[in-house]
């Protein structure tokens, strides 16, 4: 029996504690104030103004680690779909991970912190900020290219040091042959391998593998193209992946079925999680600038903006908040909460529970799905062992 059994008035007094499943892997309170990575919120707020985007150095490490262990034979490919910054890319880079990118600008900035082009893979879909000229300037500094059906191949460039290394990305087993040919007639790309997304369960991913399995026996039957490499990207949602080794089974175990069957040789198998890795390794600090009661929606909360935009998320989508500075005191709410610098009315988030005593000046911290800068911030700093570094704007 706990003091909230014998005093149930004492409810609506507390705040609950911060959920380990969404926030850092080194959270914690200290004395009524949040760290990460030992490293107290209000003084990185103090320190370096708001909005401040804050990764934890270990959280990015041990989740790496993690899924590196799952699948001991495959290589670990570490989505950037929301959060590529030259301090996430340091990071993949120790940890000796290949990075997926999805622009030229992104591959640059990859490119500048350390990781090794070889280890860079664009992800080009059709009509995205990879397609057409944009295409042929990324591809020169990265080792690989995974094209989707409806990219517009013919605009790509054949670089001076020969032919991309290109992963045709398949979705089914009846269109995977016209986009298989396209690559092979193109004189700028150099099939190599192909690439299925599947869910995180076992009978997808034995499904897609046996299906991408199937398109490299036929293209080497019909084209006389032997494949190397089976990429597969394990859609998670942003959530941490657990059970990594029981997944690892799941996706080695097809593969060395099909290929025995089929007498191919084992293809290399990379592992692409998305944002898994990143999902818990990051919040957004941010102060309060004002509190207004009068929006008919209900409370908002609205914080400190930077020049940049800030980032809604999309309707149902979880975000976690909690006041960084000080112990709250008193019964919690339902807020949204919105940049000082956009519309009113214009929501970054919604239902939001916070302590009703919040005020100005309050530093509050925002952790969303996918551990995305939810306000676009102005600085960017890594935290670890108690020590904050700042990382540069590139």
């Amino acid at each position: 029996m706990t003091l909230l059994d014998i005093l149930p008035s004492l409810r609506g007094t507390t705040t609950s504690r911060l959920d380990p499943t969404v926030w850092p892997v080194t959270t914690h309170y200290r004395h009524g104030r949040i760290t990460v990575g030992g490293v107290d919120l209000g003084e990185v707020a103090d320190r370096f103004g708001t909005p401040t985007y804050v990764l934890d150095e270990a959280g990015l490490r041990g989740a790496g680690a993690t899924i590196s262990r799952g699948f001991r034979h495959a290589e670990v490919l570490c989505g950037t779909s929301s959060l590529l910054t030259g301090g996430v890319a340091r990071a993949v880079a120790g940890l000796r991970l290949s990075l997926v990118v999805h622009s030229r600008h992104e591959a640059v900035l990859a490119r500048r912190n350390g990781v090794d082009p070889d280890r860079i893979v664009l992800l080009i879909g059709p009509g995205g900020s990879g397609s057409g000229p944009a295409v042929t300037l990324a591809a020169g500094g990265v080792g690989r290219i995974v094209v989707d059906a409806g990219v517009p191949i013919d605009t790509i460039g054949v670089p001076e040091r020969g032919p991309h290394k290109t992963i045709a990305r398949v979705h089914d087993y009846r269109s995977a042959d016209a986009l298989v040919g396209r690559v092979i007639d193109a004189p700028a790309l150099e099939l190599i391998g192909v690439r299925c997304d599947a869910a995180p369960n076992p009978d997808d991913i034995r499904d897609r593998v046996l299906t991408a399995v199937a398109v490299m026996c036929d293209t080497y039957r019909e084209h006389r193209v032997l494949m190397t490499e089976l990429h597969v990207g394990i859609s998670t949602g942003g959530t941490v992946i657990d059970g990594a080794s029981g997944l690892g089974d799941a996706l080695e175990n097809p593969v060395e079925e099909a290929c025995i069957r089929n007498r191919l040789p084992r293809p290399r198998i990379a592992v692409d999680f998305g944002d898994s890795i990143t999902g818990r390794a990051a919040v957004t600090v941010c102060r309060v600038h004002s509190v207004d009661r009068t929006d008919p929606g209900g409370p908002v909360v609205v914080v400190e903006g930077s020049a940049g935009s800030a980032i809604a998320v999309t309707a149902g989508e979880p975000v976690a908040a909690a006041i960084a500075n000080r112990h709250p005191l008193g019964p919690t709410e339902i807020f949204s909460i919105v940049d000082s610098r956009g519309v009113m009315g214009d929501h970054i988030c919604s239902g939001v529970v916070l302590s009703q005593d919040i005020r100005a000046g309050d530093v509050v911290a925002l952790v969303g799905r996918d551990g995305r800068d939810l306000l676009d911030s102005a600085q960017v700093v890594s935290v670890a062992h108690g020590r904050i570094h700042q990382i540069p704007a590139e």
